[in-house]
């Protein structure tokens, strides 16, 4: 059960200076993060999610505001490096020593986080088998490749089985089968041994499948903060598409069977609770519609299960039913062209300039 707060920030300002110009990374930034929380830390480039992380891990000093890790100021460097995990995506792994193998690296700074050399040997050895590093523990790092750098990063996080990690871009580097691994992996500190983690990535599918909470950051100020199931549907709105028939209505005088679109659509909105977005004939001998239908009322599934009652009911027939639910990077775009409020317009006119050149003139 979630009851104490691990991570407490108030008011954290930092701004930088550049060719004399003031660049504010993080705009008084507020939050709380529970114990054991998985949260997942979105934003475009540039937004400040790094800047946060680093203060955090108290690798950079904040301009204003304070932040507490388990009651702890981060100002107390010493104290918040012993509770503290972190990996910063570095594909080059700078933060490791070149001349030393994956073993003397990881013994070294399993010391500094006051593990015994047993417990850290042991746990070394397990994590070096698990992401399958085993038979390169005595290589040196200079002779590693990018993803071999990245996993040993991860380890060297993991083998203090921290309190909190702090993760930004921790797969960076990772082919597909090392991913899934340490999916699994954070998974389980986060479930067995109630690590609080708070994960910057740009793989969305990673942090949609982990997270529990979804925190969106822009130009330095939180502008979103909820499920990410909850973010999705804001974003992107879900739908359903479907092929159905059903039976004409009786004749009219002429003889002609009506199409019973027009009650189809109302009986949608008042006992579906949605909106048909598009309704169009795929086979009018035999009364066969095509339609999109978006949830308005109820979720989408709850929608699924009213309109085919209604379609059944009807007598009629469901040929295909295809519901879209839009993924986490879709969502994540969609509402950073909201949040800019940037018009197809604006976009044109930056591709104009870019493909418009200054026609030199030949000597005469």
């Amino acid at each position: 059960m979630l009851n104490s707060v691990s991570i407490e920030i108030e008011n954290l300002y930092k701004e930088y200076q550049k060719k004399g110009k003031k660049i504010v990374a993080l705009n008084n930034v507020s939050l709380n993060i529970k114990e054991g929380e998985f949260i997942g830390l979105l934003g475009p480039n540039g937004a400040g999610k790094t800047t946060l992380t680093k203060i955090l891990t108290t690798l950079l000093l904040p301009t204003s505001g304070e932040a507490y890790i388990n009651d702890i100021s981060i100002k107390e460097d010493k104290k918040i490096r012993k509770i503290v995990g972190a990996v910063f995506g570095e594909t080059g792994g700078r933060s490791l020593y070149y001349r030393l193998s994956i073993e003397d690296n990881l013994l070294f700074y399993s010391t500094l986080s006051g593990l015994s050399k047993d417990v850290a040997r042991k746990r070394i050895s397990s994590l070096l088998n698990y992401f399958d590093l085993e038979d390169k523990r005595k290589t040196l790092v200079m002779k590693l490749s990018t993803g071999m750098k990245a996993k040993v990063l991860l380890i060297r996080a993991l083998i203090p089985f921290p309190k909190i990690l702090l993760l930004d871009e921790p797969t960076l580097g990772f082919d597909a089968e090392s991913s899934e691994k340490a999916k699994d992996l954070l998974n389980e500190f986060n479930r067995e041994f109630g690590t609080t983690i708070l994960l910057t990535s740009h793989n969305f599918p990673e942090i949609d499948e982990l997270t529990s909470r979804l925190i969106l950051i822009d130009s330095g100020d939180i502008v979103e903060d909820c499920p990410p199931n909850i973010f999705k549907k804001t974003a992107v709105q879900e739908y359903v598409h479907l092929m159905f028939s059903l039976p004409p209505l009786p004749s009219d005088g002429f003889g002609m069977s009506k199409l019973p679109t027009e009650i189809f659509k109302k009986l949608v909105k008042d006992q579906a609770g949605a909106d048909i977005l598009s309704l169009k004939v795929k086979d009018s001998f035999n009364f066969v519609f095509e339609a999109t239908i978006q949830p308005i009322t109820y979720p989408l599934n709850e929608t699924i299960s009213r309109i085919t009652v209604l379609i059944l009911r009807a007598s009629g027939e469901i040929f295909k039913i295809a519901p879209y639910m839009p993924s986490l990077k879709e969502s994540f775009l969609a509402f950073l062209a909201l949040n800019k409020q940037e018009s197809l317009e604006n976009k044109e006119t930056d591709l104009n300039e870019i493909f418009t050149f200054p026609i030199q003139e030949e000597d005469v």
